[in-house]
């Protein structure tokens, strides 16, 4: 873990603990030194805040490409280990970088669905993940986050980290689009099982 990731989280722990009436459940099933894809549901942009404060470990994430455009936020989200993808294609790069990071044994944070949900409610993922998955057979931790209507201060929220599903229980035969569909869907459906289980 950077010296830069660790100060952020001790700092921001206290604040992201008191604003936000956060419970975390299961952190313990994050892998403790092996490579490893967490994956989490996506409503907004707290969900970053809420994995870092909460992870044991430094979590390396993969962002929309607008968050790098503003020098400053760009900067700030580099230095905390992350790295910027294309929607709607073309991000290769973002792929080999994922895949670099979790062989170097770290620890790769992605949400799924590609974007935020509105309504708050899981939505169907890309096969993004799936990508990854299949080029590097590392463990994905499914990971939920659940609160009751619009963000707001002092709501309550649950951060719930799941058993690691493991390449063989993932079992897949091969890279083509439908499989890849399956491992996505497969693991969202990992997430929303968590999500439902609410506070």
């Amino acid at each position: 873990m950077s010296v830069f990731y660790r100060v952020i989280k001790t700092l921001a722990w206290p604040l992201v603990k008191i604003l936000f009436r956060l419970k975390c459940v299961g952190v313990e099933n994050v892998p403790k030194e092996k490579g490893a894809i967490l994956c989490c549901n996506h409503t907004s942009m707290t969900d970053i805040a809420f994995l870092v404060v909460t992870c044991r470990r430094q979590i390396y994430f993969m962002g929309k490409e607008e968050l790098f455009q503003n020098k400053i936020l760009g900067g700030f989200f580099k230095a905390m280990g992350g790295f910027s993808v294309k929607r709607g294609g073309g991000g290769a790069e973002a792929i080999d970088t994922a895949v670099n990071i979790i062989k170097e044994n770290k620890a790769m944070g992605i949400f799924p669905e590609g974007t935020r949900s509105k309504d708050g409610i899981p939505k169907r993922a890309k096969s993004g993940v799936a990508v990854i998955v299949s080029k590097t057979g590392a463990p994905v931790v499914p990971v939920s986050i659940y609160r009751e209507g619009k963000l707001r201060l002092f709501c309550k929220a649950t951060i719930r980290y799941g058993k690691p599903i493991s390449s063989e229980e993932l079992a897949m035969v091969d890279d083509s689009r439908n499989e890849l569909k399956r491992v996505a869907e497969l693991i969202m459906d990992r997430i929303v099982k968590l999500w439902e289980l609410k506070y």
